[in-house]
């Protein structure tokens, strides 16, 4: 399971500062705050956008699947820890790990959206 950690987060983290450089290439002279403010990876944030984006090498693009990844990561930590525990019959544990994923994906699906 640490496994799945280690790898999503070199993944992300590798996807991430790549796309940062490139990025700051495209736009020398943008600031912090203008690009905060403008939000660049909003266009990339549904699947066609995002697909388009990683097709024609959009950095915001790549930005945008950086964090999906990093977001994605814990999840398939959990993931792989329900059949951990399930293959190896701890049903308390399952049951438990069961839960926090629940709670991971209403957080992230219901809870976030509702804030914004």
């Amino acid at each position: 399971m640490t496994l799945v950690l280690r790898i999503g987060l070199l993944s992300a983290l590798a996807i991430l500062l790549s796309a940062l450089a490139a990025y700051l290439v495209e736009n020398p002279s943008g600031t912090s705050a203008g690009t905060i403010s403008s939000n660049p990876i909003t266009s990339y944030l549904t699947l066609a956008g995002l697909a388009h984006g990683l097709a024609t090498g959009t950095p915001e693009a790549y930005l945008a699947l950086g964090t999906f990844v990093l977001i994605a990561t814990p999840l398939l930590r959990v993931a792989t820890g329900i059949y951990y525990f399930g293959a190896h019959h701890e049903r308390t544990l399952t049951a438990v790990t069961v839960t926090v994923l629940i709670l991971l994906l209403l957080g992230i699906l219901v809870i976030g959206p509702l804030i914004h």
